[in-house]
């Protein structure tokens, strides 16, 4: 035969809502060491993520503003860039390759801001 347990009477209820509203929880050692890994890790994406967005490498190179790089504007080519720098008597398209080559390019195709480096023979042009 089952035994039918008495339900709590509303007072009782009441009285076990005040004694949780002065409970106050705390963390673990565990859990403070976890939430202190979350947050270090966090601050290493954040991190991460600024030196990707900022490119700040390439800030600290120090090789931007020499003549053996040149910034690709809006509408620029290489064979612009091969008439401009290659040297004398040299083929153009056989330097479009050779600034390929130097700079890994799979294509001709270049983009504004990007940052090309020019083959060691190039021609300063002033």
């Amino acid at each position: 035969m089952a035994t039918v347990l008495p339900l709590p009477a509303s007072s009782a209820r009441r009285e076990q809502e005040i004694a949780r509203k002065g409970v106050r929880l705390q963390l673990t050692r565990r859990g403070r060491i976890l939430l202190a890994s979350l947050a270090f890790l966090a601050g290493i994406l954040v991190a991460l993520a600024g030196v990707l967005v900022l490119d700040v490498p390439s800030a600290f190179a120090g090789d931007a503003g020499t003549s053996g790089t040149v910034t690709v504007r809006a509408g620029d080519t290489l064979s612009e860039y091969a008439e401009q720098y290659a040297p004398e008597g040299q083929d153009t398209q056989d330097f479009v390759r050779e600034i390929s080559s130097v700079n890994g390019l799979s294509s001709p195709r270049i983009t504004e801001g990007q940052v090309l480096e020019l083959p060691d023979d190039a021609v300063d042009a002033a």
